[in-house]
């Protein structure tokens, strides 16, 4: 088993070697060309990589020598695994996820702008949590499989609210442990597993439902996790998906903003789903620039404890305008999917 150390060294050398892009980036610049460029791929997780030169150097995983070094064909192959599993995005959420768990400005955040902290980072407040339950139509015993799950908060809320027996997954270990410690005493009702969306280890048809809230972004490959989860339900059960679409230009053609047309969408048809929608994006639009107001307001609590990585990811995700609500003009959409598989 690799050391992160020496897993961190291979995926630097395989993105100056063979660049590429990875869906939903929040903080990597993409094509590297030096290893120090590439060292940001790790962000504040960057280890010590000198120990780990002599062990891939022993495994013939590279060759040449520290700071002037190649992978090796076997070491190539495995470099680029490692990086599909391993993304920029799973280092930043290692971060995130970490800080917000100790974080009394980030809980009080969450309670002020959602109306409950589920260590939300995403556009999901209460009334759209509330939808989902509703239409959910969970009871006792169903079964529910939360994608992306986190610290698994939200899981623990489903369970708590309807008696289901929920799964939560996520590829963040640090939020798969905080969430087991923290409901062992609801071990019967809940449990979590850190697994991949690109690897989902589920016997078919264990699921009423699937939970997937700003989590389909993640895949390398949306079409074949579509399929994927599409086995994983019951006969009758269907998928719940909460996905987001924005241009970063506004001279885009717009219909990529539809409901219709969402990368999503796409991906649905492929995998021969059908669906219904429902339109949250006026909402969003507008919890995004409270969130915007709101993460300024706090600021000096967060730069007081040290978070000001969480503040940083606020304004990020957040909305300055002040016009209207326009649907002719706006460049997010927001919808819940409601996905069956007849």
């Amino acid at each position: 088993m690799l050391s992160e150390a020496e897993r961190q060294v291979l995926i630097a050398l395989v993105e100056l070697s063979e660049p590429i892009e990875t869906p939903n980036n929040t903080h990597y610049s993409f094509y590297p060309t030096s290893l120090d460029d590439a060292a940001q791929y790790f962000g504040a997780l960057r280890e010590e990589w000198a120990p780990a030169y002599r062990s891939l150097l022993d495994q013939g995983l590279i060759e040449g020598r520290p700071g002037d070094c190649a992978l090796t064909s076997t070491g190539a192959a495995l470099a680029r695994q490692q990086r599909l599993d391993h993304p920029p995005i799973w280092y930043w959420y290692r971060t995130f996820f970490v800080l917000a768990a100790r974080s009394e400005a980030y809980s009080r955040f969450c309670r002020r702008l959602y109306g409950r902290d589920l260590s939300q980072s995403n556009f999901s407040d209460m009334a759209q949590v509330d939808l989902l339950m509703e239409v959910a139509h969970l009871g006792p015993g169903d079964r529910v499989l939360d994608v992306g799950c986190g610290r698994g908060l939200f899981a623990e809320l489903l369970s708590d609210s309807t008696g289901a027996r929920v799964w939560g997954v996520d590829y963040v270990p640090e939020a798969i442990e905080e969430a087991l410690d923290r409901t062992s005493a609801k071990r019967e009702r809940l449990d979590f597993q850190v697994g991949n969306l690109d690897h989902l280890d589920f016997a078919p048809g264990s699921f009423e439902l699937v939970v997937s809230i700003d989590t389909l972004y993640m895949p390398n490959d949306l079409s074949a996790t579509l399929g994927v989860l599409r086995s994983l339900l019951a006969p009758g059960g269907k998928m719940l998906v909460y996905y987001s679409s924005l241009l970063s230009d506004p001279s885009q053609p717009r219909e990529s903003l539809l409901a219709d047309h969402t990368d999503l969408a796409r991906g649905l048809r492929q995998a021969r789903l059908q669906y219904r929608t429902w339109d949250v994006s006026e909402a969003t639009v507008h919890l995004m620039r409270r969130k915007r107001r709101l993460a300024q307001e706090m600021r000096a609590e967060f730069e007081a404890e040290g978070s000001l990585f969480l503040y940083d990811h606020l304004i990020a995700e957040s909305d300055g305008g002040t016009a209207p609500y326009d649907p002719q003009t706006t460049t997010l959409s927001r919808y819940l999917y409601e996905v069956t598989t007849s």
